[in-house]
């Protein structure tokens, strides 16, 4: 689960980076002058106005175009590929069905437990077990053991 989450989240991270450089070059475009429905005006403004990374570092604008093109489709396909679930494992246990006698009126009841869960309240040892309500009296008791 944890892994469709994470690339589900850097899917959107992705877009969103990706959509970022377009935008702002279409707005600058946009702001320009040039109209965004003539394409050959757009893209003659793509070619011939660079963008300054600084340190005397330019490229044209196209190439921004380009890049955010490249993340925004990687981004989309981390979104819509299907990852491998990862299936829960239960682990199969012995149950014993054991007869518990209330030790104030003396109804008694079955109740299902494993070996584990009996060996870890002391069971040989111990015929008493944690506290219960009674289902006849209605009351808290620590029932017996009486059979398993």
């Amino acid at each position: 689960m944890v892994a469709r989450n994470s690339s589900n989240i850097l899917g959107l991270v992705l877009t969103v980076l990706g959509l970022t450089p377009i935008i702002i070059v279409l707005l600058n475009a946009w702001t320009s002058g040039i109209s965004l429905l003539d394409l050959s005006a757009l893209y003659g403004f793509l070619w011939t106005n660079p963008f300054y990374l600084g340190f005397g570092i330019e490229f044209e604008l196209i190439y921004l175009v380009i890049l955010g093109t490249v993340i925004v489709i990687s981004g989309l396909a981390l979104l819509a590929r299907r990852t491998r679930q990862i299936e829960e494992v239960t682990v199969v246990t012995d149950d014993l069905t054991v007869t518990l006698e209330c030790t104030v009126c003396k109804n008694r009841w079955k109740e299902h437990f494993s070996e584990k869960q009996l060996q870890a309240m002391g069971f040989p040892q111990n015929r008493t077990i944690s506290r219960r309500r009674c289902q006849a009296c209605r009351k808290y008791t620590r029932p017996k053991i009486i059979s398993i």
